[in-house]
């Protein structure tokens, strides 16, 4: 400032700079609010598939085969007993299992698992899942990847 309470030439007094640092700041919250009261009535859910699906019915299936449904990711058992679902996703690190003659293996990090989904070989640290299998009211099969269950449940049709 000058001797005489002016500032220099090209430069704002402080008072003026902190007034359009305290209405910049004040605008900013009410664009954020705003911003914020717009989005409050759009939906924020994610769109995943369902965990309940049909597979068919219960004729589909040969006895005493699995018959692997790729894009859902299960093998599907048919056996005396009844009907099972097998989830090919191995559980160490999330691949798909194929199936062997004597069970089934991770082609990622070569997981081996037995016909009932037990560990043989690691790296995977527990056995493959059995998913519930039920029917629909149209009467195909349908199994929810949500619902695990034992190695001795099964739906008899």
């Amino acid at each position: 400032m000058s001797g005489n309470g002016t500032p220099p030439e090209g430069n704002m007094p402080r008072r003026d700079f902190l007034n359009t640092l305290a209405l910049g700041s004040i605008g900013g919250a009410g664009v954020m609010a705003f911003a914020g009261i717009v989005q409050l009535p759009l939906p924020q859910v994610l769109n995943e598939p369902p965990s309940i699906f049909k597979i068919g019915f219960a004729n589909d299936y040969a006895l005493n085969t699995y018959m692997l449904i790729a894009e859902k990711n299960v093998f599907i058992l048919h056996s005396q007993e009844g009907y099972r679902a097998l989830s090919a996703i191995c559980t160490h690190l999330g691949c798909i299992v194929s199936q062997t003659p004597t069970g089934f293996t991770c082609p990622c990090h070569g997981s081996q698992f037995d016909i009932d989904g037990n560990v043989l070989a690691g790296p995977a640290p527990k056995p493959l899942e059995w998913l519930k299998v039920d029917q629909a009211p149209d009467g195909q099969l349908t199994v929810d990847v949500n619902s695990k269950v034992s190695l001795t449940d099964y739906y008899t049709a």
